[in-house]
């Protein structure tokens, strides 16, 4: 996700207090940006196929999981779509006169998650921010975490990666997939709880950063999508606050951006904690979930038009998103071994082309009785920019994930994607 403005937040501390009473040198002024992306994707997935996939409980017996439409097991999916994705930010800047920046950025999207027959609107992010060359920046609101903000990634090109927009129109119903399909994501991927982030300046090439948000609620959605508080005795109890979620989420990284001579470095290590959830909302029953930790290291180099590089991402986590969930416990009480992956990539641009591939590897613990789920996912892909904004796009994505269990059982999915489409950013 683009990170436009460096600055964020409407909670102002005593050092910018201090820093006496501010006459607006320039008022807030609005300016509207963003994108619009359509996509083709070619999907074959064996989840998609007519049939029955043969799965291995942990005694050794066979079960039959039903695919195709419905998972029913008898009517193929289709292996073609369209998908489109738009997303309209709103920034808001203002500058006072002793230099301090202050403003808020509103990003309202259409991804195809929401309501509506995926036409809806939704906010994806919404803060503000207060910020100064010499003493950084504060965001508050609905924002990335300090982890994700900062984190070094495998190199990428438009509409591509392992966790790109490939993936998106792939089934990833939890109930039949274990959760997916990438495990590949970036840290706190996803996570745009209602928090505070502080971002520093840039010294000598380092600048790192902090975030704390309390539970995993979003602004204004105090019941978490439910009406009906059933933990409570008080009805429409803010259900946010109940332990249900992840609480006590704390982030930080550290990135260091630089050049050796003609090569450019970054550099960067990220990393998270969080309580897990204490009480099940709907059985009403006390869990004993782990808490939640993750940490990553990425390293980019760049030079002569190419650009390599990966990332290690490892910790108490699991899902498919790193740092979202928490890591089970067996059932004699022991701890699984933590999650991990890693991802290899590189991108080489030549005036108005840009080339990229990648290749990694997710291993998350099964528990007793199966192997590991290792999920391997590699990709091609090319951007050609037409005309200033305008990109178009293709790439071939493969995912292999053995050992997913489902129900009981451990499965193999194949899916590979073609994806086409044009990208325009204003």
């Amino acid at each position: 996700m683009r990170k436009i403005l460096l600055g964020t937040s409407a909670v102002v501390g005593a050092a910018l207090i201090s820093m006496g009473a501010a006459q607006a040198q320039q008022a807030p002024q609005v300016r509207v940006g963003g994108f619009m992306f359509g996509m083709y994707n070619w999907i074959d997935d064996n989840l998609d196929y007519g049939r029955s996939l043969a799965g291995t409980r942990a005694d050794g017996t066979t079960r039959l999981q039903p695919t195709g439409a419905g998972f029913q097991g008898t009517q193929r999916r289709s292996t073609n779509d369209f998908r489109h994705e738009l997303e309209v930010q709103v920034f808001v800047t203002g500058k006072a006169a002793n230099g301090m920046s202050y403003g808020g950025v509103i990003e309202i999207q259409n991804d195809g998650v929401g309501g509506g027959g995926g036409t809806a609107l939704d906010l994806d992010e919404a803060y503000v921010f207060v910020s100064t060359p010499t003493l950084g920046t504060l965001r508050f609101g609905e924002e990335d975490s300090a982890a994700s903000i900062l984190q070094v990634r495998v190199p990428s090109i438009t509409g591509f990666g392992p966790d790109g927009d490939w993936d998106d129109g792939a089934v990833n119903a939890t109930a039949v997939t274990g959760g997916g399909p990438s495990l590949l994501t970036g840290i706190n991927d996803g996570n745009d709880a209602t928090k505070i982030v502080y971002l520093s300046p840039q010294f000598f090439g380092f600048d790192f950063g902090l975030s704390y948000n309390p539970n995993q609620g979003e602004g204004e959605r105090v019941f978490v999508g439910r009406s009906v508080d059933n933990i409570s005795s008080i009805p429409l109890q803010p259900l946010q606050r109940d332990y249900t979620t992840l609480t006590n989420e704390i982030s930080g990284a550290i990135r260091y951006r630089g050049s050796f001579g003609n090569i450019g470095v970054a550099a960067g290590f990220a990393a998270m904690r969080a309580d897990g959830a204490r009480w099940d909302g709907v059985t009403n029953t006390r869990l004993f979930n782990r808490d939640v930790s993750a940490y990553s290291v990425g390293l980019n180099l760049t030079g002569y038009g190419f650009t390599v590089g990966g990332e290690y991402t490892w910790g108490n986590y699991s899902g498919i998103s790193v740092g979202r969930g928490s890591l089970a416990r067996n059932a004699d009480g022991s701890n699984r071994d933590a999650s991990s992956h890693w991802i290899l990539g590189a991108t080489y641009t030549t005036g108005a082309l840009a080339f990229g591939a990648f290749y990694g590897i997710a291993t998350q613990d099964n528990g007793p009785g199966f192997g590991d789920r290792e999920q391997t996912v590699w990709g091609i892909g090319a951007a050609y920019t037409l005309a200033p904004g305008l990109e178009l796009v293709a790439s071939y994505n493969q995912l292999r994930d053995d050992n997913v269990v489902v129900s009981g059982a451990a499965y193999k999915r194949e899916l590979d994607v073609v994806l086409l489409g044009a990208r325009l950013a204003f």
